[in-house]
């Protein structure tokens, strides 16, 4: 009886322990078990609260930065936020948060102001690293639009240039300035070539405005503060314009960097350049920026893809366990902070490199880091791909 007795207290000592152990282990996520967690599991746990696409234009409003209704700030590279960006937005790049936060602390906006990060969607940790930033230098109503730039562009609506991205297009002449303020304002002097569609005659004027609903539009005002090219942009995405890009900065600043300007309607607006070809004959929207399309007719699978092309996978390791474009190569881009002769060890010697990440971003700031820093004598062998990619299926979906 007491060897049954004994034997009976080990046996209920024993599976105290387990049910205790699976307790404890019950506990632990199973994201975090496999090294899974999502960006959003993620700015969860790190305590910010997720906004959606509705919060995000509440914010936006009417084009014209307001700090009552919020402000949106960009985690994307600055490359990106030049070229189109969600209206009203600052910047604040993830990898430059020191030489950018200055001024962003000099908008004075008030500690509990509500900040809303963004950057290239669901899959972007840019954002999470952005909110933390800002929680610590003191501001309290950090939130995360997670969807980010992508849902902004998915819902059809239209975006701002900065100076320098409007700039660029203007030299590349890729598009239509539209000026939205009135004919006396327009005739006195405006950005050279554009045209006039003033936001009060809209019905009038629309006649000016580009036949080709996919050409790019930058319409432009008297700046920062005005709405008139915000209400030109609206129309223009109800009509079916598709690549609206404000210039907020407006006609002011254009004029105080020296760009040209003249008298309305001194100096048409020249023909769209088509895009130039790279000397191996890939197709490139700009030197280093291979065009999306010839990517996923020729690029995207190993069955047409050259023999002597690469395609590198900058993204982590945890985005590419999820799914990866068949035969490309990883090596992520923080493989960049070990610097340019340990990063270029890990790349093919020869041949035709195309850089790509989840959203364009990072594979920019690869292959920058390539054409700034390290200078290679072959750098016209290097591209990347300034597109979305999304590899949870097979084929891979490429996109904006």
């Amino acid at each position: 009886m007491r060897l049954m007795s004994k034997m009976l207290t080990v046996i209920v000592i024993l599976t105290a322990f387990i049910v205790i152990g699976c307790g404890e282990a019950a506990k632990k996520p199973a994201a975090a078990e496999h090294g899974k967690a999502s960006v959003a599991d993620k700015v969860k746990a790190a305590g910010f609260e997720i906004i959606d696409l509705a919060a995000a234009k509440a914010i936006v409003g009417n084009g014209v930065w307001n700090v009552k209704r919020g402000t949106l700030v960009d985690a994307r590279p600055a490359r990106k936020f030049d070229g189109a960006h969600i209206p009203t937005a600052k910047l604040i790049p993830d990898t430059k948060i020191a030489d950018f936060m200055p001024a962003f602390q000099a908008l004075k906006l008030p500690k509990d102001a509500l900040i809303a990060t963004y950057c290239g969607g669901i899959k972007c940790g840019k954002s999470l690293i952005v909110a933390k930033a800002l929680r610590k230098a003191g501001y309290t109503n950090v939130k995360v639009f997670l969807a980010g730039q992508p849902a902004w562009n998915k819902a059809g609506n239209y975006n701002e240039v900065t100076l320098k991205g409007a700039k660029k297009l203007f030299d590349k002449k890729k598009a239509t300035f539209i000026d939205a303020r009135p004919e006396r304002k327009f005739k006195k002097s405006t950005i050279t070539g554009a045209v006039v569609v003033p936001d009060t005659k809209f019905e009038k004027f629309k006649g000016n405005l580009p036949a080709d609903k996919m050409a790019v539009a930058v319409p432009f005002c008297g700046g920062f503060k005005c709405e008139k090219s915000h209400v030109v942009a609206e129309h223009m995405i109800k009509m079916g314009y598709k690549k609206v890009l404000v210039l907020a900065a407006g006609a002011p600043a254009w004029k105080k960097a020296g760009f040209p300007m003249a008298a309305g309607g001194a100096a048409a607006v020249a023909p769209v350049k088509k895009a130039a070809a790279s000397a191996a004959g890939f197709p490139v929207e700009e030197p280093g920026i291979i065009k999306t399309d010839f990517f996923i007719s020729t690029l995207l699978n190993p069955a047409t893809r050259p023999a002597d092309t690469t395609i590198v996978d900058v993204r982590n390791a945890d985005e590419i366990a999820a799914g990866a474009i068949p035969g490309s190569l990883k090596v992520s881009t923080k493989e960049t902070a070990k610097g340019c002769d340990a990063f270029i060890a890990q790349l093919p010697k020869e041949g035709n490199v195309v850089f790509h990440c989840a959203s364009g971003g990072r594979a920019g700031e690869t292959y920058f880091f390539l054409a700034d820093d390290c200078k290679p004598a072959d750098i016209g062998r290097f591209y990347f791909l300034d597109a979305g990619v999304n590899c949870d299926a097979q084929p891979c979906k490429i996109g904006e």
